[in-house]
């Protein structure tokens, strides 16, 4: 299973899944104009470039196996498959977000550097790609206010072209998708590109700079990712909690009013503009941004997170709708069954409670999860 890691602050930093976003019809200025500059300093990041070179024995090696590969008419697509197969079968996994090198000296990566790595070899192949970013709902772990939220990118190494015949209509190109750590309870987010590629390894720098306390590289690493997405809502939502954290409150305020005003708001950036808000007791902002977390919840994920809150305040009935609605949606999907055996616990149906979590423990592919799920299950009395 995937087990791609992205940091997040809870309720202060939610660094989900970014979709390719496009830009805004409508011209509007870029969010850096926000930024309190002078309070970091310019430090120095990887290059683009860099970020996907591979080791010139390496590039070698694989060039001789491409090309002898090749002449026995094997698909240039599969051949980069079948190499990577063999090449990373030793591979461990980690949380770090890897350059195509690194992964190679280290002999391990998440999702996000192998996507990096098999980037990096079809690059050399000249051989093209696209990549869609699915996500998983996460087992929440909180550690000194962080926890973790799971998601990746799988990439699809596209077939050469067919010939042109003036007869044939090409819909979907052919191709080999590349996903060693498929996650039998992850859900689609979005169609992606290279530049969501190359922004999302900037973004996780980013975060990792900000959790280690330094402000000025993960403002720098951050400001590089906007090149790439300046309108990606999780990006300005990463800028917003930076300043925050860097005691630029009245910035990152600036940053949630210019994202709800332009509509370049996820769930992630709602949630944590609607944290601030409590906070300042601004009771007419949170019940608007209470009603478009409702209204933008798309993903299972955020409908998840809809129900959580409708339950916290007692709603039980909306809660139960929407994770019913999760079910016939996703119905392989674990966290929809726990969280209604919580709510029918919470009402004291003992026998409708285990019952959703045996439901939740036997759809979870994740160990952790079945773990945590049978744990739950094992405190409830037998009916």
């Amino acid at each position: 299973m995937t087990k791609h890691i992205t940091f997040l602050l809870f309720m202060g930093l939610l660094n989900g899944c970014s979709s390719t976003t496009s830009a805004p019809s409508e011209i509007i200025p870029p969010v850096s104009e926000l930024f309190s500059d002078n309070t970091f300093e310019k430090t120095p990041i990887i290059n683009e470039q860099d970020i996907f070179t591979l080791p010139p024995k390496e590039q070698k090696k694989f060039l001789s196996y491409f090309n002898n590969e090749k002449t026995k008419g094997i698909r240039e697509d599969k051949i980069i498959f079948n190499y990577l197969e063999q090449r990373i079968k030793l591979f461990t996994y980690d949380g770090d977000t890897l350059t195509a090198t690194e992964s190679l000296e280290r002999n391990e990566g998440n999702c996000i550097s192998l996507a990096i790595l098999t980037q990096a070899y079809a690059k050399l192949a000249q051989v093209d790609t696209t990549f869609i970013e699915v996500g998983t709902v996460p087992i929440f772990k909180k550690n000194n206010n962080t926890i973790l939220i799971s998601n990746h990118f799988r990439t699809k190494l596209l077939a050469p072209r067919t010939a042109n015949n003036s007869n044939t209509i090409e819909i979907i190109r052919a191709g080999t998708v590349v996903d060693y750590f498929p996650a039998q309870d992850s859900f689609f987010i979005d169609n992606a590109n290279y530049d969501d590629l190359v922004a999302k390894y900037y973004a996780n720098k980013s975060v990792d700079a900000l959790l280690e306390n330094n402000f000025s590289k993960g403002y720098n690493l951050l400001n590089k990712a906007l090149q790439y997405r300046p309108y990606d809502p999780e990006l300005i939502n990463i800028a917003a909690v930076l300043h925050r954290r860097s005691g630029q409150k009245s910035n990152a305020i600036r940053i949630y009013e210019y994202a709800k005003g332009h509509n370049l708001t996820s769930q992630n950036l709602l949630s944590n503009y609607l944290s601030i808000a409590k906070k300042q007791n601004n009771i007419k902002l949170v019940k608007q941004l209470e009603s478009l977390l409702d209204r933008t919840a798309l993903t299972p994920f955020d409908k998840i997170q809809v129900a959580q809150r409708s339950a916290e305040k007692g709603r039980f009935t909306k809660a139960i709708q929407k994770l019913e609605e999760v079910i016939i949606e996703t119905p392989y999907l674990p966290e929809p069954y726990f969280e209604l055996a919580r709510i029918y616990h919470s009402k004291g149906d003992i026998e409708k409670t285990d019952k959703l979590l045996a439901l939740a423990v036997e759809r979870a592919s994740d160990p952790d999860k079945r773990s945590l799920f049978q744990a739950k299950r094992d405190t409830i009395p037998k009916p």
